[in-house]
């Protein structure tokens, strides 16, 4: 089976992009016990950007990610200080330095 990685951007609305901090925050937190979750990473970058990147061992985790209640509660506050949808796409990693293939 071939590890699954999911690469992604988020905005969220002006003004509310330290509440977005705390709640992806928790988000990594949640998902530090799903089963498969090798890496799980939100990043700040510029005004209103934030950007996701997760490592999961296989394609069964990815999909079963995000079904814990933790997960769904942290979801759950997530939506409202969106701007936008995330902007989300699966891959398949294929050279890395840092985490075994």
């Amino acid at each position: 089976m071939s590890k699954v990685s999911m690469m992604g951007t988020i905005t969220c609305q002006d003004g509310k992009a330290d509440e977005m901090a705390a709640v992806l925050a928790s988000m990594v937190e949640a998902a530090r016990d799903e089963p498969g979750v090798e890496i799980y990473s939100y990043h700040r970058g510029e005004g209103n950007a934030f950007s996701f990147f997760a490592l999961m061992t296989d394609e069964e985790s990815m999909q079963k990610h995000g079904q814990s209640e933790a997960m769904q509660a942290a979801m759950a506050e997530f939506g409202p200080l969106m701007a936008e949808p995330p902007q989300m796409s699966p891959a398949t990693p294929i050279a890395a330095i840092g985490f075994d293939l």
